[in-house]
């Protein structure tokens, strides 16, 4: 099976001091990467308020982890975090399908640009709007009350 992309993030005890949060983001890092993970982003983005109070912690340090690996290192990154200490809650998600289809789609609306270019017909949004209105009759003319 091939490797695939994965987002995990997770929430750190605010209680912790910044060298501790970012000695805890290398540990999880130094767990993926044992499992043959390889990063592409450590984000960091800082103390923010939950939603909710978890595990009587209402704000968190909130970090981003951009992972490349096979599915089997999730089980195993997930397992490691539910056990460590500081991490108060964590979410892996499964991006490459979303990336692939809005690659798809974005190549899809390039080859239909470009047929549409080569049949002289442009996309022109005002021009469109500005017709509905002379065949309303309201030629731009704001409301009264």
């Amino acid at each position: 099976m091939s490797d695939r992309i994965y987002e995990v993030l997770f929430i750190v005890d605010p209680n912790l001091s910044e060298p501790e949060v970012d000695a805890l983001a290398t540990t999880v890092q130094g767990y993926a990467e044992k499992e043959g993970a390889k990063t592409q982003k450590v984000e960091k983005w800082g103390k923010k308020r939950l939603a909710y109070d978890v595990h009587k912690h209402r704000e968190g340090y909130y970090v981003l982890l951009v992972v490349e690996a096979r599915p089997e290192m999730v089980k195993e990154l997930e397992r490691r975090m539910r056990v460590a200490d500081g991490v108060v809650k964590f979410i892996t998600v499964r991006v490459d399908e979303d990336l692939r289809k809005a690659e798809r789609r974005k190549a899809q609306r390039s080859v239909e640009d470009e047929k549409k270019r080569a049949r002289g017909i442009v996309d022109r949004p005002d021009r469109d709007r500005d017709r509905e209105r002379s065949d309303r009759g309201d030629e731009g003319e704001g409301v009264v009350s």
